[in-house]
């Protein structure tokens, strides 16, 4: 007997029955997304696209936000499927939707190529604000020394300090924010302002 079906389940009230199926059901989907996952990265490193597409698609639609930015990236790339930057940015954005920052990353990085550099900039700034630290560092550069960006040293040490407030960013990207806000802080006190 499955534990979907098990007795338990229906001797409770309907809320709390409904509330466990959930729980129950997302633990599935959730087991089951990342088996699907994992077997569609398997697939793709011995160069199965075929197989690799059709899990990630699977997984992705059962909610896995990994497959979801893989789905995308196929569109992205042109991998097995025609090239599709729309199809992209749907797939992107459903990872985005689901919490995940690369979601938005990976929408910039599109809006990039295709020389859209004011949607570029939105979409990195919503991946700096779910904590991407890579991000966030990679705009406090870009502010500092005013690349593709006014040159606003305020935002700068804004980005420098989300990184070093990240739990997520790794020591070298901490160190370097480090060097950076001393940095700025130091030209500031110079030049008195």
């Amino acid at each position: 007997m499955s534990s979907l079906n098990h007795p338990i389940f229906l001797r409770v009230g309907s809320d709390m029955r409904t509330q466990k199926l959930k729980t129950v059901n997302t633990k599935v989907t959730a087991t089951q997304a990342d088996r699907l996952f994992v077997d569609a990265n398997s697939a793709w490193d011995r160069g199965d696209l075929i197989t690799a597409y059709s899990l990630f698609t699977k997984s992705a639609e059962l909610g896995d936000t990994g497959s979801q930015l893989d789905l995308g990236y196929f569109f992205h790339q042109g991998l097995f499927v025609r090239r599709n930057e729309k199809k992209a940015i749907e797939w992107y954005y459903k990872a985005y939707q689901n919490g995940n920052p690369g979601g938005a990353n990976n929408i910039a990085t599109v809006y990039r190529e295709l020389g859209k550099r004011h949607k570029m900039f939105w979409w990195f700034r919503r991946a700096a604000e779910m904590g991407d630290s890579a991000v966030q560092l990679d705009l406090a550069h870009r502010y500092e020394n005013g690349s593709g960006l006014p040159r606003n040293l305020k935002m700068a040490l804004r980005f420098y300090r989300q990184v070093l407030d990240n739990g997520a960013a790794t020591k070298e990207e901490k160190s370097l924010a480090r060097i950076r806000v001393a940095d700025i802080s130091r030209r500031s006190l110079t030049n008195g302002s």
